[in-house]
C-alpha cells in the first residue's frame, strides 16, 4: 500500500454548542487504507467522522482533501467523494432494493445500470434474496448491512462508518467486518471506521488511532498497542472490560469454534464462544452488561455477583464499575440508574451472554 495522504487535519478544533469536541487534532489518513478510530463514549469519534466526511466545518485549523484545503466554497467536493454511515440505521418504508437505489436515482443514473449496481451490492453484503423485502422489517444486523450497501453502491472514495457493529451478535459482526475488508481490497476505497473495540481494530484495520477528549493519543498498528499499551489504556479508560485469562474447552461445536471457560482471576470464570485454549485476551462490551439487584431469568451464561465501586456519568449514559473479583464496567442510562436506585457500595449482579465476549 502506498502511503499517500488522502485526507488530513492540522490543529483542528471543533466547538459544538458548549462543548469543545475536537482539540488541536492532527491526523493523516492514507490513500486506500482502513483506519480505525478507537475511544470511549464522548471522546470525539463521531465528531471526527462528521468532520472528515465534510458534514462539519472546523471551528479553527485546516481540513485538507487530496492536497486542497476544504472551505465553505468547496466543501461539496469532499461530500460528493465521501459517504458516512451512522450507527443507527434509518430506512425509507419501502423495499431493500429501493432503499439502496435511492442515492443512484437522485444522481440521475439509468435504471438498467441502477438494477445492475444494486444487485451487485446485495450479493456483496450477502443479502441476495432480500431486494423485495421491507427494509424496516429486517433484523438489526440485516438493516446494518442495507445501510452499508446503500453507501458502497455509490462507490465513494472515502467510506466512513460510525460503530457499524455496535449491538450486533458475533455472526453479524463478522459479516460486516468481512464486507469492509473485501470492499477495501477490491475497490481500494479508503475506509475510516470508529469502534469501542481495539481487538476489532486489530482484525479489520491497517492502522488504529486512539482518540480521547478530542485529541489523538496515539496512532499505529493495533497489535503493537495490544502488546505494549493495553495496561496503560485500561488505566486511562480507553479500553474497558479487557482482561487476560486462561481458557479451556467446555465443548467444541465445530473443528474451529466452541464454548470456552475462561479464568480471569482466582475463582472468577466467564464463558465465551472462541477458537482457542490457553492464554487469551477477552473484551466485554459495557453496553452488553446487564445490572440487577437480584439474579434474573435469562439465557445468558454469565452471572457474577459484586459490589459497585464507581458511578460515572458520560454524556447521556452512566458507567457503573462493579468488583466481581475483577472490575467489570456496565453502561446504563441515567433513567435506569435512578429506577434501580444503585449507589456505590451496593451489592449487584452483572449478567452478559457468552456471545457478547470477544476472545483473542
Amino acid at each position: 500500500m502506498v502511503a499517500l495522504g488522502i485526507i488530513t487535519t492540522e490543529d483542528v478544533h471543533v466547538h459544538l454548542d458548549t462543548s469543545h469536541a475536537l482539540r488541536g487534532l492532527n491526523i493523516d489518513v492514507n490513500q486506500s487504507e482502513i483506519l480505525s478510530i478507537v475511544g470511549p463514549n464522548g471522546s470525539g469519534k463521531t465528531t471526527l467522522l462528521k468532520l472528515l466526511g465534510g458534514l462539519l466545518r472546523p471551528t479553527s485549523g485546516e481540513l485538507t482533501f487530496k492536497g486542497q484545503v476544504i472551505t465553505d466554497e468547496n466543501r461539496e467536493t469532499l461530500r460528493k467523494k465521501a459517504t458516512v454511515v451512522f450507527q443507527k440505521p434509518v430506512h425509507f418504508g419501502t423495499s431493500v432494493f429501493k432503499n439502496i437505489a435511492y442515492g443512484l436515482r437522485i444522481r440521475g443514473m439509468d435504471e438498467d445500470e441502477i438494477t445492475e449496481r444494486v444487485e451487485e451490492v446485495l450479493s456483496f453484503v450477502d443479502l441476495d434474496d432480500f431486494g423485495e423485502k421491507l427494509a424496516r422489517n429486517l433484523s438489526g444486523g440485516e438493516q446494518r448491512r442495507v445501510s452499508i450497501a446503500r453507501a458502497i453502491v455509490l462507490r465513494p472514495e472515502i467510506l466512513l462508518l460510525d460503530e457499524p457493529t455496535a449491538d450486533l451478535d458475533i455472526d453479524s459482526t463478522r459479516i460486516v467486518e468481512d464486507v469492509l475488508k473485501k470492499f477495501n481490497r477490491e475497490h481500494n476505497t479508503t475506509i475510516i471506521v470508529s469502534t469501542h473495540n481495539l481487538f476489532q481494530a486489530e482484525s479489520v484495520a491497517h492502522r488504529t488511532a486512539i482518540i480521547d477528549r478530542g485529541q489523538i493519543q496515539m496512532i499505529g498498528r493495533a497489535s503493537a498497542m495490544l502488546g505494549f499499551e493495553l495496561d496503560k489504556m485500561k488505566d486511562e479508560g480507553l479500553v474497558l472490560n479487557t482482561f487476560r485469562g486462561d481458557a479451556t474447552w467446555l465443548n467444541k461445536s465445530t473443528h474451529w469454534r466452541g464454548l470456552l471457560r475462561i479464568e480471569l482471576a482466582d475463582g472468577v470464570f466467564v464463558e465465551a464462544i472462541g477458537t482457542q485454549e490457553g492464554d487469551v485476551t477477552i473484551w466485554i462490551p459495557p453496553q452488553d452488561v446487564i445490572i440487577s439487584k437480584r439474579t434474573i431469568l435469562s439465557s445468558a451464561r454469565n452471572t457474577l455477583k459484586g459490589r459497585v465501586l464507581k458511578v460515572e456519568e458520560v454524556n447521556s449514559t452512566t458507567l457503573l464499575t462493579v468488583d466481581v473479583g475483577v472490575e467489570i464496567v456496565a453502561q446504563i442510562t441515567r433513567n435506569s440508574l435512578k429506577d434501580f436506585d444503585i449507589k456505590i457500595g451496593d451489592s449487584v449482579y452483572v449478567t452478559f451472554k457468552a456471545s457478547s465476549v470477544s476472545v483473542y
